[in-house]
């Protein structure tokens, strides 16, 4: 649980009363889509510094952006790269959630940077796009508020299988 976090407040997002069973895993209605977007809203610490937001979760995918500020750019003037691979990061992550209804990481990502932004808004959609038991790929995009690709991502997603919330 992370730290500063009492357990009531994970009683109130969590997706199932109680534990999510390994035949349930992978089948979320969307009242658990809804929680699991609020919690990556409301709960996971450095999504909420850097101020990102989940726009759309469905299994498998899912959008999200962060409206620029000057504490997202560098010393360019222009977005930092790991504002893009945090955004790329956490999107991808949440459709990798949404799909298998378990606690997944993150182990490998790449991101590309193809365009400087500076101001407004930023957008990453996420799409699962090969999974095993065991591992889930993953490709993001990243466009601009005029919709030019500005950035692209790849990541790999361990699946834990271990009984329990995909909240943890």
């Amino acid at each position: 649980m992370p730290r500063g976090r009492s357990s009531s407040w994970f009683t109130k997002v969590s997706l199932r009363e109680g534990e999510m069973s390994e035949e349930s895993a992978g089948d979320l209605n969307r009242d658990q889509l809804t929680r699991l977007a609020r919690y990556f809203d409301e709960a996971v610490t450095f999504s909420r510094y850097i101020k990102a937001k989940v726009e759309e979760v469905e299994p498998g995918s899912a959008v999200c952006h962060i409206d620029v500020e000057d504490v997202h750019l560098n010393g360019n003037g222009t977005l930092h790269g790991g504002v893009y691979a945090s955004l790329v990061d956490n999107a991808m992550g949440l459709s990798v959630a949404a799909l298998v209804g378990l606690r997944t990481a993150t182990i490998g990502l790449d991101v590309h940077f193809l365009g400087a932004v500076r101001e407004g808004r930023i957008t990453c959609s996420a799409e699962v796009v090969h999974r095993t038991r065991r591992i889930a790929t993953v490709e993001a995009k990243v466009r601009d508020a005029e919709g030019n690709l500005v950035a692209l991502g790849t990541g790999t997603f361990r699946i834990f299988e271990k009984r329990g919330d995909p909240i943890v």
